[in-house]
């Protein structure tokens, strides 16, 4: 009972909290599914209920979406997640990368090695203010595009990248959310075909990705209704630090 409280309290609170910024919960989500899941799965976890969430939010916002936007962000985006996915795919099956000298001595996978190390450095893209000198290029948003879809589909943390990027040009706080929430949502789509085909679905809990959906789903009723009037500076400081905690645990073998 205490898992299923924990996942829901975190999914509901993460979806309130990312709604405004368009990005997040995916980082929120992995290492509290770290702790249920072997990584892997952890991520496959994390990329349905971020799947979930992302409807149910361009729902609430679609009349709001920038379609001249998406292509010259989303395509790219779409091709960097397979190849992520797939490299995701590949590093799964290289096994032990080494042996813990803590925590009773645990064997980190190649997998664990490289998501507890890409969760420190979006620690840093999601909370301090990153300048690109090219954002006036016209390759500017396209790069950007296959960068973030790249790092989604092999760690899921694409939105950290994808609102560096979009945060260099002027956009309505409406619609940045409604776009941001379309080209996750099919970065999802192919990511999760991807990692589908190498999961062992008998490992994965339906009970939590249900619970974790709807509670993301209430988050982000909240999260439109107060769009405007949150200030979430202490909500990311908070995050940053337990971000940087379940990085460590992974690392080390903790989790």
């Amino acid at each position: 009972m205490e898992s299923e409280i924990s996942i829901a309290i975190v999914c509901l609170l993460g979806s309130f909290a990312t709604f405004f910024s368009g990005f997040g919960l995916g980082t929120i989500l992995l290492p509290v599914f770290s702790l249920y899941f072997p990584v892997e799965l952890a991520i496959l976890a994390t990329a349905l209920v971020h799947f979930a969430n992302n409807i149910f939010k361009l729902s609430l916002m679609s009349k709001h979406l920038d379609f001249m936007l998406f292509k010259r962000f989303g395509i790219t985006a779409l091709i960097g997640a397979i190849a992520g996915a797939s490299l995701l795919s590949w590093v799964g099956k290289a096994g032990i990368f080494y042996t813990s000298p803590i925590w009773k001595g645990e064997g980190i996978t190649y997998v664990s090695f490289f998501v507890g190390l890409l969760m420190l450095v979006f620690v840093v893209f999601e909370w301090k203010s990153i300048r690109f000198p090219f954002s006036n290029s016209p390759y500017f948003l396209p790069f950007g595009g296959l960068l973030s879809g790249f790092f989604g589909g092999f760690s899921g943390h694409q939105g950290a990248l994808r609102a560096a990027f979009l945060s260099k040009i002027t956009l309505d706080k409406q619609l940045f959310v409604a776009t941001s929430a379309l080209i996750s949502l099919l970065i999802d789509v192919s990511r999760i075909s991807i990692y589908t085909s190498s999961t062992n679905w008998e490992q994965l809990n339906v009970h939590y990705l249900i619970i974790g959906g709807l509670s993301a789903f209430t988050g982000s009723i909240f999260g439109k209704k107060y769009l405007h009037k949150v200030s979430f500076a202490f909500i990311k400081w908070m995050v940053a630090i337990f971000l940087t905690l379940m990085s460590l645990l992974i690392l080390t073998g903790g989790i």
